[in-house]
């Protein structure tokens, strides 16, 4: 059974702030041991799938329409509990240089779909 931490402030955003590039993107932060950090964070540039990886953390570009985390988070539970129960760290090595985590990708597809729908209802 998955652990969950979910940090529920959502950073608003300007419409100033939309007009030169700021997003906000859920992120999963996979701590191992079935465990994750669910947060919502504001970026300016888009993040770089391959540095996150390495920290752990999946993001996803969130609509600006998205406001309730805490619900989405219950719509999403089966395929969260799925994705940080498999979610493996793995020490660099020939195959794996630069990916250090192992997760079930299909799952993860799924809870993107999951925001996206659930910022439209």
């Amino acid at each position: 059974m998955a652990t969950l931490q979910i940090d529920p402030h959502l950073p608003q955003l300007t419409p100033a702030q939309s007009l030169i590039g700021w997003r906000r993107e859920l992120c999963i932060e996979l701590l191992g041991d079935g465990a994750a950090r669910i947060f919502v964070r504001a970026v300016q540039e888009s993040s770089f799938k391959a540095t996150e990886l390495q920290r752990a953390i999946l993001f996803h570009r969130l609509d600006p329409r998205f406001t309730d985390l805490a619900g989405c988070v219950e719509a999403m539970q089966p395929d969260l509990g799925q994705l940080v129960d498999r979610a493996r760290r793995t020490r660099p090595d020939k195959e794996h240089l630069f990916a250090t985590l192992e997760y079930d990708r299909t799952a993860w597809e799924r809870l993107r779909h999951a925001a996206d729908r659930w910022a439209r209802r």
